[in-house]
């Protein structure tokens, strides 16, 4: 009996031992697996168009498929035989066939596609001859996609418009430009350019960062700087037709400066006009940014050097006792610790042995999430991915830098298929990181958690659009409406980001509660009545807020308005005063703009330990530096890391429905990039004529671009209406029908922005907000447009000269020519309400 005791005992010891040893082995198993391993080398090719002899738009591949008409990177002309060439730079790849696809960007629909087993051989590169097979319409866009076939079978996308244009005048005005650009390269030669420009007196001249066809000779010049290109030049075309081109100029220089030898990127963008006799330079538009460069440290002020640019307002982030600085620059991440005077490039595409082509090419940014006082930094590297594992691809990764082993380390992949433009559209808006590892972020109108030690994601809520909700990072929260219409919000949510703790403003019953903005960390609202609303002659819908309050986020409230007969509209902050929008009862009953009001609010000031100043010097006048706190001194210069990329065996990929966004309504596009996007049609136009750019809709067509009109035009074919007794009805019947082809003259609704949407229906096309000017455009696109007179009597402009608009005015019964200084007086006092319709 004892034997079988002391079996079971020896047993169980061996079991305990067992289980200890192969325990303790599958723990450092799991660290071992853990590697580190350098950024993989760029790899991809790289494609240029030939066209007229000229060589233009530089493009780059794409792992994946994008949805072809949402990629707006260049246009190429086409002539009547509708073909181009691809110059194919294989880099470290053997390039053995191309695919091309023509799609309609209306629809995404594929028109024809080919392929081109049989590659020339020309010096470096292989070229590609595509000869487009459907017939284009003359002035319409279309997309076309190209895939490249390597020898070990590997697929690149690749993206570009075409434009069929009669007598482009690609060649002189490609001529133009990059004579032009190496005319200021060299002042002995720049003297050929003085006529282009219009110098102003006013305009700035002490800063390289931003110079335009306004400024100075000299400055248009570089002034001191004397820069050397390095890297090619190849325009992008970002428009074109018969008279007019947009085209912009990417590309880097070198300069040697009084801090040492500098690497800078620069962007030209152009907008030229071709006519018989001579050229014009429309805009001229030069922005400079500096690299950061660790070796141009200011010991003698102990101050990095962020050096010349655009926005000396730099993302950066602390530790809680100010001595770790993160901060980004030009899409990449460094990291400063001042007690052990180290630096660490923590994130970078840019490679030592940059082409200047690929691994700076600039459609990516980083996002400071959180940093702890270990100097531990959560952030998010968004858009195209030049190097790496995903090259090629677009999307977020979100890594960890670990700083005392110096390594990242990624814990979420989330691929998109769209392009960066659009993508930082979205991600502008909002993104945190809280102490549990919950990840917040908004995408496609909706809010989401996602838990990075579970994987877990919640969707938190939806349809919320950017006017919809306010984010303060600073006292890490969030505050959503639970409605996009804001005549039916009666609840305020109120997520505070770190504890997850939700609160809520309700409205009373029978009433509404809208967001109207944030001042300091504090919420702006305001409660209105249920149906207490009016709408603007535009179909605009006003809701009629009684009282407005100003509370932190914990609902105490810090300030109220009201004052008796008065109904807030709106509101807007600059600086610490707060802009009331109103209206009021008018006599008639009906409710009428009345004079603003404001709240000041009281000044907060902060210290800033780290404080971003400013320099000035001969050769690259005013230049930006963080300066250190007070009191810190760097002897010398810190010891600089590159970080490791940490080797994972878990997949981090996380695939959203929402990865192809909802666009929104009406995008800019200027100067080779998205600058904006808008639910006004109007307030799209407005950005998109002061930035020489277009508009453009979420279906893809071009809403409005900035260009020259003939000097007169008159619209025939549309049968005036008058006497009716409604010019709103009147209008809108001679509109519709003039669209149609047919006379369409009944309709059921009775205002005018009703009317015109039941007539016109996905067409109808609001550009309130636009100058006279900027509506007159469309009467070049064969387009008539509704223009409101008063608050109730509309005319309709069906032509115009060099000093007159001719327009149909029921009321009056006639057709008549209205001086243009008189007709914009005119609609401008009427709030410049003009209405017309999206071609089909």
């Amino acid at each position: 009996m004892l034997k079988h005791i002391y079996r079971s005992i020896i047993l169980l010891f061996i079991f305990m031992g067992a289980l200890y040893y192969f325990s303790k082995d599958i723990e450092e198993e799991v660290n071992q697996a853990q590697g580190t391993v350098a950024m993989g080398k760029t790899s991809f090719p790289v494609i240029m168009i030939r066209q007229d002899g000229k060589e233009c738009n530089l493009l780059h591949g794409y792992s994946g498929n994008l949805d072809a008409s949402l990629v707006r990177e260049a246009v190429t002309p086409l002539d009547s035989n509708q073909s181009f060439d691809l110059l194919i730079d294989g880099k470290e790849n053997e390039v053995k066939r191309v695919i091309y696809e023509l799609r309609d960007t209306a629809n995404n629909s594929l028109l024809s596609t080919d392929t081109i087993n049989a590659l020339e051989k020309e010096g470096d590169y292989k070229t590609a001859h595509i000869k487009l097979k459907t017939e284009l319409t003359a002035g319409k866009e279309y997309a076309v996609k190209v895939t490249l076939v390597t020898s070990k079978s590997k697929k690149m996308n690749y993206y570009t418009r075409v434009k069929k244009v009669d007598n482009s005048y690609l060649t002189e005005k490609l001529d133009f430009i990059m004579n032009f650009h190496n005319s200021i390269m060299d002042k002995k030669k720049a003297s050929d350019i003085i006529a282009y420009l219009e110098p102003d007196s006013s305009a700035d001249s002490t800063s390289l960062a931003h110079v335009d066809i306004r400024s100075s000779f000299d400055l248009i010049t570089w002034g001191s700087l004397n820069p050397e290109v390095v890297g090619p030049v190849i325009p992008t075309i970002d428009e074109i037709n018969s008279d007019t081109a947009s085209v912009t100029l990417n590309y880097s220089i070198k300069a040697k400066t009084e801090s040492g030898e500098e690497l800078y990127q620069v962007k030209e963008f152009y907008r030229v006009r071709y006519t018989n006799t001579r050229m014009y330079l429309l805009n001229y538009d030069r922005t400079m940014e500096s690299y950061f460069d660790l070796k141009l440290t200011s010991l003698a002020k102990s101050q990095f050097k962020l050096g010349i640019t655009t926005d000396p307002d730099i993302a950066y982030i602390t530790d809680s006792k100010n001595s770790k600085l993160a901060f980004a620059r030009m899409g990449e991440l460094w990291y400063y610790n001042l007690t052990e005077n180290k630096m660490a490039r923590v994130f970078s595409f840019r490679q030592d042995d940059t082409d200047y082509i690929r691994d700076i090419y600039g459609e990516h940014d980083v996002q400071i999430l959180k940093m702890d006082d270990d100097g531990n930094i959560d952030f998010m590297v968004y858009g195209y991915m030049n190097r790496g594992a995903y090259e090629g691809s677009v999307g977020m990764i979100f890594y960890r830098y670990y700083s005392g082993e110096n390594r990242i380390e990624e814990l979420l992949y989330i691929p998109m298929n769209i392009t960066y433009q659009l993508l930082k559209e979205e991600l502008d808006g909002f993104s945190y990181v809280n102490n549990q590892q919950i990840f917040y972020f908004i995408l496609n109108d909706k809010i989401y958690s996602y838990n990075l030690i579970t994987d877990n994601m919640d969707v938190i809520a939806e349809n919320v659009k950017k006017e919809n909700y306010i984010v303060d990072v600073g006292k890490h929260y969030i505050a959503w409406e639970n409605a996009q219409e804001k005549k039916d919000v009666t609840e305020i949510t109120i997520l505070d980001l770190e504890t997850g703790r939700k609160d809520s403003l309700k409205a009373p019953d029978g009433g509404i509660i809208n967001l109207l903005g944030k001042i300091d960390d504090n919420l702006i609202y305001g409660y209105g009545k249920s149906n207490a609303y009016t709408t603007t002659p535009d179909g605009t819908l006003l809701t009629l807020l009684y009282k407005i309050q100003i509370s932190d986020k914990d609902k105490k409230v810090l300030k109220e308005y009201k004052k008796s007969g008065y109904y807030v509209t709106g509101a807007s902050t600059q600086g610490n005063i707060i802009t009331l929008k109103r209206e009021k009862k008018g006599a008639g009953g009906d409710y009428e703009s009345a004079a603003d009001d404001y709240i000041l609010n009281r000044v907060t000031e902060s210290y800033q330990v780290f404080r971003v100043t400013e320099r000035v010097t001969e050769k690259t006048l005013t230049e930006y530096y963080v300066s250190l706190p007070g009191g810190f001194t760097m002897d010398k210069l810190p010891a600089l890391s590159k970080t490791r990329n940490t080797i994972i065996t878990q997949d981090t990929t996380l695939r959203l429905k929402d990865s192809i966004l909802t666009l929104p309504p009406y995008i800019v596009y200027a100067r080779g990039e998205v600058t904006g996007s808008y639910d006004s049609a109007g307030e799209a136009v407005k950005e998109a004529y002061d930035l020489a750019g277009a508009v453009v809709s979420d279906s893809q067509q071009v809403v409005w671009e900035r260009g020259i009109r003939s000097s007169q035009l008159n619209l025939s074919g549309i049968s005036p209406i008058y006497g009716h007794g409604d010019s709103l009805r009147a209008c809108t019947a001679m509109l519709s029908s003039y669209k149609k082809g047919y006379e369409d003259t009944n309709s059921k609704e009775n205002t005018l922005s009703a009317m015109l949407k039941e007539k016109l229906g996905g067409s109808y096309l609001n550009i309130s907000g636009v100058t006279l000017d900027q509506a007159l455009y469309y009467l070049n696109r064969n387009q008539p447009v509704i223009g409101m007179k008063s608050k109730n009597q509309a005319v309709l402009i069906v032509g115009y000269d060099m000093y007159n608009i001719t327009v149909i005015d029921p009321d009056l019964g006639r057709t008549m020519k209205i001086g243009l200084n008189d007709a914009g007086k005119m609609f401008d006092n009427a709030g410049d309400m003009f209405f017309t319709y999206l071609p089909e």
